[in-house]
């Protein structure tokens, strides 16, 4: 709930996870707890540890709780999973108690697994912090660079404030990125806003209100930095024209800043405060280094170390022909290596791999018969309404949409084929499924494969609108 510095009764706040294993997070913050020796940190660990426990905090206690958050995670290298709970944590404690609070923590699991590199992403991050009094950092890349994945790296080391912009699931307005980040902020400080001011979501009034509240709570050479994930996907549509992208504040305050990502695209941002970008494809050297590391990283696992030794040309030769094909594409290497081990490619050397990341997806487009004749409509449209849907949608809806009669099991095959291409949630029971990547999005939208699929996006957002249509007006 948004709280109060005391609160009238001692009131339980229920709290869950989006973690995949709560159970990995509590053993890993028990850990933490058994080697510290400092007291008061030591309390600091036992508390968030019991609440996480429990999944419940007394209101009396969750501002306390709240701005633990932080301080823990920034003390101590704790593992993604305890980090996921943490910020999840904060974010339910700092949310009114009639909402839904975007929780972060499976995403940041994920997207930092296996991470490796960035040195000089960090480094100028920590740059930025130390030379202006506050400002905007923008770190800009093609898709598939790991921008998200720095971004949920970057909070899992400091615990700072975040939001995530991901267009597939729906979570795209300046509406929502006030609300998560309001929610937080109020209890990553503390701060006295028991309610959220129904306009609050009109304007970066309120935003830039808390920014200055926070601000002030915190020790003046401790800087409150904000991470937002994917300018670019953002829909400012709901915004006037006239107004930065989020209502972002064109003056921050004093110690107060803003780490973001994009694409190479223009965002809608006027800034006064000090504004820089770093472009990560200006860093060939690095990015080639690291995405050898990561490659390196994986050659532990059994199955891929076996084809690189036979058909790679060795371990070594693998990993720099591996880092070559893929174009320095993070996301490239997420797809293609775990295909190497299912056996996809394991008759072919290195010099048979798809070269980047786009030509990968059209490999697997037609491997999964898409451009058969006659066309796969059902498949093409299933596919197809995945990507195009401002949401995650339930495998009963899929079956819905569909032109000709469709029973789910044949939408589940169409699933599995695809699988390493998406997100799933469980929401109400059911589970949900999203694109994993805007990149197969993009590739999807390309003329060539709207054409060859015999159908328009257009005509697929008829049928969602459709779909949308019968199920509320028709029921």
């Amino acid at each position: 709930m948004y709280l109060s510095p005391v609160a009238a009764d001692n009131v339980n706040i229920s709290f869950s996870s989006s973690s995949a294993d709560l159970g990995q997070a509590l053993s890993q913050l028990q850990s933490v707890v058994e080697r510290e020796s400092e007291a008061g940190e030591r309390a600091a660990l036992d508390e968030l540890l019991a609440v996480l426990s429990s999944q419940s905090v007394a209101d009396t206690a969750a501002v306390e709780v709240g701005r633990s958050v932080r301080r823990v995670v920034r003390r101590f290298d704790l593992p993604a999973e305890a980090v996921a709970a943490l910020v999840d944590l904060r974010a339910q404690v700092g949310s009114a108690p009639e909402t839904m609070p975007h929780l972060w923590g499976a995403l940041i699991a994920d997207r930092t697994r296996e991470f490796v590199g960035r040195r000089y992403v960090f480094e100028a991050i920590d740059e930025f912090l130390t030379e202006n009094q506050c400002g905007y950092l923008v770190l800009q890349g093609d898709p598939g660079m790991g921008k998200s994945a720095i971004l949920a790296e970057y909070v899992r080391r400091t615990g700072c404030v975040v939001h995530f912009n991901v267009r597939s699931v729906g979570v795209s307005s300046a509406a929502q990125f006030i609300r998560s980040v309001c929610a937080q902020l109020v209890a990553d400080v503390g701060l006295p806003h028991p309610v959220m001011p129904s306009n609050a979501v009109d304007s970066g009034a309120f935003l830039l209100s808390l920014l200055v509240d926070a601000r002030q709570r915190l020790p003046k050479e401790e800087p409150l930095v904000i991470a937002v994930d994917a300018l670019d996907e953002v829909d400012g549509s709901a915004q006037p024209d006239v107004a930065n992208l989020l209502f972002l504040p064109p003056v921050l305050p004093d110690g107060v800043f803003f780490v973001m990502t994009s694409r190479n695209v223009d965002v809608r941002l006027v800034a006064q405060s000090p504004y820089r970008e770093l472009d990560l494809m200006a860093h060939g050297t690095e990015n080639r280094e690291d995405v050898k590391a990561y490659v390196s990283a994986a050659m532990s696992r059994p199955e891929l170390a076996a084809w690189a030794r036979e058909y790679g040309g060795g371990v070594d030769g693998a990993i720099s022909d591996l880092a070559e094909r893929s174009e320095d594409n993070f996301m490239y290497l997420r797809y293609v290596m775990p295909e190497i081990e299912r056996g996809a490619y394991r008759r072919f050397g290195t010099d048979r791999l798809p070269r980047g990341l786009e030509n990968y997806y059209g490999d697997h487009w037609r491997m999964m018969g898409m451009t058969a004749r006659p066309l796969p409509r059902t498949k093409l449209l299933i596919v197809f309404t995945l990507c195009e849907a401002r949401q995650a949608v339930s495998r009963s809806l899929l079956a819905s949409i569909a032109t000709d009669p469709v029973d789910e099991l044949t939408v589940q095959e169409v699933l599995d084929e695809w699988k390493q291409f998406l997100h799933e949630e469980r929401v109400l029971g059911q589970t949900r499924y999203s694109p994993y990547h805007t990149s197969f999005r993009d590739f999807l939208h390309r003329k060539d494969i709207v054409q060859a699929a015999g159908l328009t996006i257009e005509w697929v957002h008829g049928q969602i609108a459709d779909l949308l249509w019968r199920t509320t007006f028709e029921q």
